[in-house]
């Protein structure tokens, strides 16, 4: 609950991308170290519980913590493409305005200098 709860305030509050992508590499760490992390939840199973959860398999393992935090990395990701995808679209609507402004300046210093020769520069794409 706590690692859900903390993605979510990563995710909304804008925070640092490294910081965000660093926890979803302490997530990728966890899940991947279920299996080691299993193996001695069924060695000491006795110490905290009351039956042994943790089989061969690692089912409970992976229902109960691979599964939430899986599902959690993959909304991060998702948040962090969201975002790329409107940080481009920032990015081309500043460059277009960057050319229309250029282009605005050049249409007026020409103006100033007291009128064209009548021909129109063509414009290369």
């Amino acid at each position: 609950v706590a690692v859900v709860l903390l993605a979510i305030t990563l995710s909304r509050n804008g925070a640092n991308m490294y910081l965000r992508l660093g926890f979803m590499i302490v997530i990728g760490a966890i899940v991947r170290l279920s299996e080691y992390l299993n193996g001695i939840g069924a060695r000491r199973w006795r110490d905290f519980a009351t039956q042994n959860y943790f089989d061969r398999g690692g089912i409970f393992m992976g229902i109960m913590v691979c599964a939430p935090l899986l599902v959690t990395c993959a909304g991060m990701l998702f948040s962090l493409i969201r975002e790329a995808s409107y940080l481009l679209v920032d990015v081309k609507k500043m460059k277009l305005q960057q050319k229309q402004r250029a282009q605005s300046r050049g249409k007026k210093t020409k103006q100033g200098k007291g009128g064209s020769s009548g021909k129109k520069k063509s414009s290369k794409k």
